[in-house]
């Protein structure tokens, strides 16, 4: 199963729904996608738009990969569960975000080795059917993550103030 999330944004995420929503309809393997407060609605896939914490780490566990937009928060989690991530970051060009700072977090992501980013949705299929492994290396960092990534988007926001 593949659990995709695109987080709590009121902007919505037709890109990544569209592109997982015909991954689930060609292969017919099962998707669950939390859809939050967009408008695109898969045909071909399970879908909610919020569940509490719990039940989305339930079915996080039970996923084979997880697709997540690059908010801090859903990358945590998948890490934590330990399964192989895809990092699919909202983009500011596409109005899918106001910055793009999930591209920070998608970068981060790869570069230690946790992930896989994505940024031209059509290499999200073949990332699917072969998923990055499960990092050995990680270890929950909260708060240094956390810390260095607020730091970040500061610097960012106040660069183009």
């Amino acid at each position: 199963m593949i659990y995709v999330t695109v987080g709590t944004l009121f902007l919505d995420f037709p890109r990544l729904i569209n592109k997982i929503d015909s991954i689930a309809k060609e292969t017919g393997e099962q998707v669950i996608v939390q859809t939050g407060m967009g408008t695109a609605i898969p045909r071909h896939c399970e879908h909610f738009d919020f569940k509490s914490h719990e039940e989305v780490i339930k079915i996080q566990r039970q996923a084979r990969v997880i697709v997540c937009h690059g908010g801090i928060g859903s990358t945590l989690d998948a890490l934590e569960v330990r399964k192989p991530l895809i990092v699919v970051p909202r983009l500011k060009k596409f109005n899918e975000h106001l910055t793009d700072h999930q591209l920070e977090i998608a970068k981060a992501v790869e570069k230690r080795g946790w992930g896989k980013m994505i940024t031209d949705i059509d290499d999200l299929p073949y990332a699917c059917a072969h998923p990055p492994d499960v990092p050995d290396s990680y270890t929950p960092a909260k708060h240094r993550l956390v810390a260095a990534i607020r730091d970040k988007i500061e610097r960012i926001s106040g660069a183009s103030a």
